[in-house]
């Protein structure tokens, strides 16, 4: 939002002056009472526009966990969607190049990668079914509709002993990509399950709808 205008929303009217602050307490005209603090990044990114849905933060700190990706690493990212993964990943590595067909979903991505202030990121329009404009990459991630097109040019371009996640909604997607990739080993397939409770007084409850699926991440090496 614009911080130079006044806010409106279903508590009231909070002033553009007070929006300004960085730390304390607001009020809007109807007396409703806020905290405000200095956005960090994970709240920036939380609200990000999105053209795609982007992957879940619990299963982007599973890759970045898994892969061991650092300062020194180069990450290919196919699809970029929205850019959501690119901008996560980014921020732990030398460099992201991130792919996709869609002019709709690059220019919405390069958009959140600016918004971020990330200069780290390439953004090209590229079929990566037919090619991966990259080579020795230390992870390749893979979050496409038929990800087990893209394994000829994946070969290419992940360098040995480099990684390959695929993140895919249907364990089905997983199960026929891992049957064509036959120059990968497999280390795993997951299904991250984050279950939030509700601790209030003398609750304590697993909150609804907190464990609902959102994709299968596939774990393979080129070796």
């Amino acid at each position: 939002e614009d911080i130079n205008k006044d806010y409106h929303c279903s508590d009231g009217v909070f002033k553009a002056e007070d929006l300004k602050k960085t730390n304390g307490k607001i009020k809007s005209n109807t007396g409703k009472e806020f905290y405000i603090i200095e956005a960090s990044f994970i709240d920036s990114y939380k609200g990000i526009k999105k053209q795609a849905q982007t992957i879940p933060l619990k299963d982007l700190g599973f890759i970045l966990a898994e892969t061991g990706i650092g300062t020194d690493s180069i990450v290919a990212d196919a699809g970029s969607g929205s850019g959501g993964a690119a901008c996560f990943i980014a921020r732990y590595v030398r460099k992201v190049y991130s792919f996709d067909i869609n002019e709709k979903n690059l220019q919405q991505a390069k958009k959140n990668a600016q918004y971020f202030n990330i200069e780290n990121i390439e953004f090209k329009k590229v079929d990566v079914y037919k090619e991966i404009p990259v080579k020795d990459v230390d992870l390749l991630l893979l979050d496409l509709p038929e990800p087990w097109k893209a394994i000829g040019a994946a070969n290419i371009a992940v360098k040995h002993g480099g990684f390959i996640v695929i993140y895919c909604p249907q364990i089905t997607q997983a199960q026929q990509f891992i049957n064509e990739a036959k120059d990968f080993l497999h280390i795993k397939t997951v299904e991250i399950i984050e279950r939030e409770w509700k601790i209030e007084g003398q609750i304590v409850r697993p909150k609804s709808l907190s464990n609902i699926h959102s994709g299968f991440l596939v774990l393979l090496r080129k070796i």
